[in-house]
C-alpha cells in the first residue's frame, strides 16, 4: 500500500497533489488504533511506502460538474468509513438486491475502460499547473474498450494471433482430471523477462486480472471478439471491432445502466441531453463520477459466491469466497516469493488457472429473457447502501503487510471518504440542490443505518452536510431500496456514461441508435462457454 501523494489534474484549476492521510492524520490513527504486532512468517514490507513527497504519475484529466465544497473533518471520515466496513460471511437478511451479480464485475470493467492511460510523467514534477495538450497520450476519455484492444494488432501484436485479427486465449491447468480449457487469459509463461513473472496476464490492462470475476470477464470479451471473426471471415479486424464497441455501448446503454439507475433519469438524459457533463468538458472525467457516484460498485461486492459445480453451498469445495477470488489470478495471488499463484491445494502451483476454477456464468447472470434459464444459485449483488463488505480488508495485497498496518489505512470505506475531502467534493446535500433534486433530510440520512454510524453522522455533523460518496450510497437505499441509484446518483452516472459514447470515434447513439444487446446475449454468443464444467 502506498501512503505517498495523490494527484488529480482538474480542469481549469491545475493539479491538486496531496495525502489522503496527512502527517497529522495519520498520527491520530495510530494514536487511537493500535498497530498489530508483526507476523515473524512473513518478511517485512519495506518497499511500497515510497518518498512521501513523490509526485504520483498523473493519469488523466478531471473535471468537476459543480462547484467545490469545504473539506469535512478527516478523524470523522476515518471513523465513518470504519463503520461502513461491517459485513462478513453471508448472513440471512435483506442486504440482497435484485440485480445479477455478474454486473458487479461488468461495471468494474466498464470502469478500467474508461480510466485506462499510460501516460507516464517524471517522479519530480511539481505542483504548478501542468498543460495536458503537452503531454504524450494524454488521454481523451471515451467508451471505445482500448483496454481490451489497446493499438490494434499491428501496434499491440502481444495481444493477437498471427491472423492479426483474433485475441489470443490462455489455456487452464490441468486439477481432479477436469481436463484443460481454453478458459484463462493467456500468460507470459517462458516468455516472462526479468522484471516479470510468467503469470502476467498478456492483456491491454492488467488490472482486468486482478480478481477472478473481472479476468472471467475480461476473457469473454476477447471470445466474442473471436466468435465474430469466425462468424464472419471476410470481414476486416477493423470492422468486428467496430461491431464489437458498439454491441459493448449498447450492453452500458440498455442492460448494465438501466439495472443500477433510476430508469427516469436516464431516459430524461437521453432525451433531453446532458445538462452538466457538457461538451466543453468532454476532454476530461468528472470528478464526481470517478470520486464518488461510480464507486457505487464497492457497495455490491459479496463476501462469497455460488461460483461452479465445485465452488458452490452444495459442492465438493464448499462456497467460493471473495479472497479466493483474488487468490486465483497472476495479478493479485502472487505476493513474492514463497507465495506461489493457482495453487488449489496448498501443494502444487501452476502457471495458469486451475481447470477447477473456471466460472459459470450462470450463476452470475440471469439468462431467463434471453432463451436460457435462472439458475437456482443465482448470486445477486448486495444492494446499493452505505456497508460493505468487510472482507475487502482481507485481501492478498493487505495479507502482506508486516507489520499490518492499522485499521483505517486499510479501509477502502476510508481511503474512499479521504480522496473526496482532498479534492474538495461538495457534500450530497449541496449537489442535489444544485441539481434542482428534493434533499434527503437527516432523519431519512439515517433511516435504518447502525447505531455506531448514526452516532457518527451527527457526531460531525454529516447528516446535514454527507460526504457525496455516501449521501449517494444512502440516496439509493431511501429511493431505489438498495435496487439502484437515487436520482442525485443517477444524474451524474447517466450523463457521465452518455456523454462517454457521445464523444467516442465509435458512437452507438449516432450510428445504431435503435440497437439493444445484454451480457447474458454476449455469453451466449460464444459457443460452448457458459458452464464449460458442466453440472
Amino acid at each position: 500500500m502506498k501512503h505517498g501523494n495523490e494527484s488529480f489534474f482538474i480542469k481549469n484549476e491545475g493539479l491538486i497533489v496531496g495525502r489522503l492521510f496527512p502527517l497529522n492524520l495519520i498520527r491520530w490513527v495510530f494514536s487511537k488504533y493500535p498497530q498489530p504486532s508483526p507476523n515473524p512468517s512473513k518478511p517485512e514490507d519495506n518497499g511500497d511506502s515510497g518518498d512521501p513527497d513523490r509526485m504520483p504519475p498523473l493519469t488523466r484529466q478531471f473535471c468537476r460538474l459543480f462547484p467545490k465544497g469545504a473539506q469535512p473533518d478527516g478523524k470523522g471520515l476515518c471513523a465513518l468509513g470504519q463503520v461502513m466496513e461491517i459485513e462478513s460471511g453471508d448472513p440471512v437478511d435483506d442486504r440482497d438486491s435484485d440485480i445479477p451479480a455478474g454486473y458487479t464485475y461488468l461495471g468494474q470493467f466498464i470502469d478500467h475502460d474508461i480510466t485506462l492511460d499510460r501516460t507516464k510523467l517524471p517522479d519530480n514534477v511539481n505542483s504548478a499547473p501542468i498543460d495536458p495538450n503537452e503531454i504524450d497520450n494524454f488521454r481523451t476519455p471515451a467508451l471505445d474498450l482500448d483496454s481490451l484492444y489497446l493499438d490494434g494488432p499491428q501496434k499491440s501484436p502481444q495481444l493477437y494471433k498471427n491472423d492479426c485479427k483474433s485475441f489470443k486465449i490462455g489455456s487452464t491447468s490441468d486439477v481432479l482430471e477436469l481436463g484443460v480449457f481454453e478458459n484463462d487469459l493467456p500468460r507470459l509463461g517462458n516468455d516472462a523477462g526479468e522484471m516479470q513473472k510468467p503469470t502476467d496476464a498478456v492483456i491491454g490492462d492488467a488490472r482486468n486480472d486482478e480478481n477472478l470475476a473481472i479476468a472471467q470477464t475480461h476473457l469473454a470479451f476477447l471470445k466474442y471478439h473471436n466468435a465474430l471473426v469466425v462468424a464472419n471471415p471476410k470481414k476486416s479486424f477493423t470492422e468486428i471491432q467496430r461491431e464489437v464497441v458498439l454491441h459493448y455501448q449498447a450492453i452500458v446503454l440498455t442492460d448494465f445502466l438501466p439495472r443500477v439507475l433510476d430508469q427516469s433519469v436516464l431516459n430524461d438524459v437521453l432525451k433531453n441531453g446532458r445538462k452538466y457533463y457538457t461538451d466543453d468538458k468532454k476532454d476530461c472525467m468528472p470528478i464526481e463520477f470517478s470520486v464518488a457516484a461510480y464507486r457505487m460498485g464497492h457497495s455490491m461486492i459479496r463476501p462469497t459466491y455460488e461460483w461452479n459445480k465445485l465452488f458452490n453451498t452444495d459442492g465438493d469445495f464448499g462456497i467460493a469466497t471473495l479472497v479466493q477470488l483474488f487468490e486465483f489470478t497472476g495479478f493479485s495471488g502472487s505476493r513474492g516469493a514463497g507465495d506461489p499463484p493457482f495453487s488449489p491445494f496448498g501443494n502444487d502451483s501452476f502457471l495458469t488457472l486451475p481447470s477447477n476454477w473456471i466460472v459459470d456464468w450462470r450463476r452470475l447472470y440471469d439468462f431467463s429473457q434471453v432463451g436460457g434459464g435462472r439458475h437456482p444459485q443465482l448470486n445477486v449483488a448486495r444492494k446499493l447502501d452505505a456497508r460493505m463488505s468487510f472482507d475487502l480488508k482481507n485481501l492478498p495485497e493487505f495479507e502482506s503487510m508486516n507489520p499490518p498496518p492499522p485499521a483505517p489505512l486499510l479501509s477502502l470505506a476510508t481511503r474512499n471518504l479521504l480522496r473526496g475531502r482532498l479534492i474538495s467534493l461538495p457534500n450530497g446535500q449541496e449537489v442535489a440542490k444544485a441539481i434542482g433534486e428534493n434533499t434527503l433530510s437527516p432523519t431519512e440520512i439515517m433511516r435504518d443505518i447502525t447505531s455506531e454510524q448514526a452516532a457518527i453522522l451527527q457526531k460531525h455533523n454529516f447528516d446535514q452536510q454527507t460526504p457525496l460518496w455516501f449521501y449517494i450510497l444512502r440516496e439509493a437505499m431511501v429511493q431505489g431500496n438498495g435496487n439502484h441509484l437515487g436520482r442525485v446518483g443517477s444524474r451524474i452516472v447517466a450523463e457521465t456514461f452518455v456523454g462517454l459514447i457521445e464523444n467516442s470515434p465509435i458512437n452507438v447513439l449516432k450510428e445504431e441508435p435503435g440497437l439493444t444487446f445484454s451480457m447474458p446475449e454476449l455469453l451466449m454468443a460464444i459457443p460452448n462457454d457458459l458452464n464449460p464444467l458442466g453440472d
